[in-house]
């Protein structure tokens, strides 16, 4: 007597369900790995857009801005203009300086006081020194973090018509990276040639621009 016995049917593992038969009509599971939704053919970027003139690229090509890039003329004329902001300040800055080292008292080596000065007239002066050196730290952190951090311009630029986006998706820098990028502006300044950079490159950056990856448009 023959003691095979009958196939069992293999059960299917409850986290591993058979898949679809080939000519199956049921609609495929959805995958972790599916493309991100698009809108017009682009893949969908993040939730704040790009400013408007400069649209978003498809992320297999690199993305051009659509309006002509600042010249270095353009960027000094804007630069110009901030600093006049800055100007009363600077002049109590150095009023301030002269006025205290006027009226300081003057002494010997030995500490011996030859002229003792204008005590009053040199506290004024260091007055106007400090008050200098606040407004110009102040109003410059404000003009070039705050307001080109919303705007993309601080206020040399939006009366010359031009302004700062990023180079790969023409969005406007945060406040917080417009601060880095004011600290970039270092390396610039202490080789200097990083200021002339954009009269030679092809993108028209500073080393700074090349570091945050920014360029500088015109809009007029």
């Amino acid at each position: 007597m023959s003691t095979d016995q009958p196939p069992v049917p293999q059960q299917p593992h409850p986290m591993f369900p058979p898949p679809h038969p080939a000519d199956s009509t049921a609609p495929p599971s959805p995958s972790v790995f599916s493309a991100p939704p698009t809108s017009g053919g682009y893949a969908a970027g993040p939730s704040h857009a790009a400013y408007p003139g400069y649209p978003a690229a498809p992320p297999s090509q690199a993305w051009a801005p659509t309006f002509p890039l600042a010249s270095w003329g353009d960027r000094v004329v804007a630069a110009l203009i901030d600093a006049l902001y800055l100007l009363p300040f600077s002049i109590a800055y150095v009023a301030g300086i002269m006025m205290a080292a006027i009226n300081a008292p003057t002494k010997t080596r030995s500490g011996t006081v030859v002229s003792p000065g204008n005590p009053g007239a040199m506290w004024l002066g260091v007055a106007l020194l400090v008050i200098g050196v606040l407004g110009i730290f102040v109003v410059g952190l404000y003009n070039t973090v705050v307001v080109q951090g919303r705007t993309g311009q601080s206020w040399g630029k939006k009366r010359w018509g031009i302004r700062v986006i990023r180079q790969d998706n023409g969005q406007i820098l945060t406040m917080g990276n417009n601060f880095l990028r004011q600290l970039c502006h270092y390396l610039d300044g202490a080789v200097y040639i990083g200021y002339l950079w954009p009269l030679w490159d092809p993108m028209r950056q500073t080393f700074a621009d090349k570091i945050m990856k920014t360029v500088v448009v015109k809009e007029k």
